[in-house]
C-alpha cells in the first residue's frame, strides 16, 4: 500500500475512534457506564489500529 491509502485509512480509524468515544461519553451520561463499556472498547480498538497504521506509513 502506499502512503496516501495508508493515510486515508488512518484518517478512518481516527474518526470512528472520534465518534465511538463521543457516543461512549453521552451513553455513561444518560445511562450509566454498563451500557457504554462497549463503545470505551470500541474506541480504545479503533485508535489502536489507528496507531498501528501510523507506524506502518512512518516505517515506508
Amino acid at each position: 500500500m502506499n502512503k496516501r491509502s495508508l493515510l486515508l485509512i488512518e484518517i478512518i480509524w481516527i474518526i470512528l475512534g472520534l465518534m465511538c468515544l463521543g457516543i461512549a461519553i453521552r451513553e455513561t451520561v444518560n445511562n450509566g457506564f454498563g451500557r457504554a463499556w462497549l463503545f470505551y472498547l470500541m474506541a480504545a480498538g479503533a485508535l489502536v489500529l489507528a496507531w498501528v497504521r501510523d507506524s506502518q506509513r512512518k516505517k515506508l
